[in-house]
């Protein structure tokens, strides 16, 4: 059943009312179609599998709804949501911006999106809330009972590795819980050749751009179950767990030697290019890049797996953080009735079928999960990555400027490794950083 509308079942077997149900609106004779712009960090003209996935959503949409036209403009992932703030100061907002949930906060706190309740989710039926896979990732989207945004796909960062080269150091995934368990391991597949590293065990991506939580900030949650922020948004960094976990972070690189020296000045990007190339046995990144990896991984994509956090106690792994992107309608669009239904569509059942196949995404509704087709062997690793999250998963708190957070706690080990200053006062800098943008 359509979420727009609710009409009387006499009706379902009219044409006319199958066209509402569809999502459908009539453009009436000589009208011209309204234009949606909408910004996100995907390219449908580009050819990997959620790029492929959004261009087949915007097609399937448009054809039932031939007065509305999706114009995609393409952002650098990690400025977006910033850009989608700041742009409605200049009155030059999209009608839909996309936000990841490390800037959540930034959106939530700057009031620019209209509220999604009496558009979508007070349409919705009880039977499309049963549904929901994770229902919690609409309430974190709630402040003051508004609806600022929805799931587009939720994702956490995982920890990515390849089974070919567990399998040949002789390594048991299953066995490796502890962070010394994980730098014993990795150390296994690290390839020295003539005094120079061809492959490192671990990819760290601890640039201070486009970034997101590292392995310290994990095992930091993970010592604090899942906090990174107190009452009031304030920080929880500076502390003994910080210590630990930072030192953890800097002894890959300074003592254990499976993380090159140069991860200081690596993206995000840069080390999941370098794992698809085979230069790091390991590396981490949004789970939403899975698919990516399988399609373009040089040593064969069928080896990727994905090995649950390791953390500081072994009876309980490392926490996962979720996350995602969000659809979010500014305030000042135009058209927030067509831009609430392609929402609404995207975020919805149908769309969610595409975000799975070819998106290579974690369906939101369970009726998807359970079509035949996603069945098949290959979508295995969304159901354990499903069960990882049932098993570990934490929100920060979504009102938090999270997003630079991660970045102090790059600054801070870049201080402690490069700059030799003691953790505790590089957390402290970090502590104080991170507590001024809240």
């Amino acid at each position: 059943m359509s979420i727009y509308s609710r009409i009387p079942s006499r009706l379902v077997r009219a044409p006319l009312a199958a066209l509402f149900m569809a999502g459908c609106t009539l453009l009436p004779h000589g009208a011209s179609a309204q234009e949606l712009t909408m910004w996100t960090f995907l390219n449908p003209t580009a050819d990997s599998p959620r790029d492929v996935a959004l261009k087949q959503i915007i097609e399937k949409f448009e054809a039932r709804n031939p007065g509305v036209k999706i114009k995609v403009e393409n952002q650098v992932w990690f400025t977006l949501a910033e850009k989608f703030v700041m742009a409605h100061r200049a009155r030059s907002a999209p009608d839909i911006g996309w936000v990841n949930g490390e800037n959540m906060g930034l959106l939530i706190n700057s009031n620019v999106a209209e509220d999604l309740g009496p558009l979508i989710t007070s349409k919705w039926t009880p039977a499309m809330r049963r549904d929901q896979v994770l229902p919690q990732a609409n309430e974190w989207l709630k402040k003051d009972g508004k609806q600022h945004a929805l799931p587009i796909m939720a994702l956490s960062i995982v920890l990515f590795y390849r089974r070919d080269l567990f399998r040949e150091a002789g390594v048991d995934p299953a066995r490796v819980k502890t962070w010394d368990d994980y730098a014993a391991a990795v150390a296994k597949m690290q390839v020295v050749r003539n005094g120079q590293v061809e492959r490192w065990g671990s990819g760290l991506h601890l640039s201070t751009d486009k970034t997101t939580m590292s392995f310290g900030a994990n095992a930091l949650m993970a010592a604090q179950n899942g906090k990174l922020f107190g009452a009031d948004c304030a920080p929880l960094l500076a502390n003994a767990n910080g210590v630990k976990a930072i030192e953890m972070q800097a002894d890959l690189i300074r003592k254990y030697k499976v993380a090159s020296p140069e991860s200081f000045a690596y993206t995000l990007d840069d080390v999941i290019d370098q794992f698809i190339a085979g230069k790091v046995a390991t590396a981490s990144s949004g789970n939403g890049r899975f698919g990516n990896v399988v399609q373009k991984a040089a040593w064969g994509g069928k080896e990727l797996g994905i090995l649950p956090w390791p953390s500081f106690d072994r009876t309980k792994p490392g926490p996962q953080l979720m996350s995602g992107w969000f659809a979010a309608i500014s305030k000042d669009s135009k058209h927030k009735e067509a831009a609430a239904r392609f929402v609404a569509f995207m975020t919805g059942p149908e769309g969610m079928e595409l975000w799975t196949e070819p998106g290579g995404q974690v369906p939101l509704f369970q009726s998807v999960f359970d079509k035949p087709q996603f069945k098949d062997a290959r979508y295995d690793y969304l159901r354990d990555l499903a069960k990882l999250w049932a098993q570990s998963e934490v929100w920060l708190p979504a009102e938090c400027n999270a997003s630079r957070t991660f970045v102090d706690l790059n600054t801070a080990t870049q201080r402690v490794v490069l700059g030799k200053e003691p953790p505790l006062k590089a957390l402290q800098e970090a502590e104080a950083a991170t507590k001024a943008r809240q």
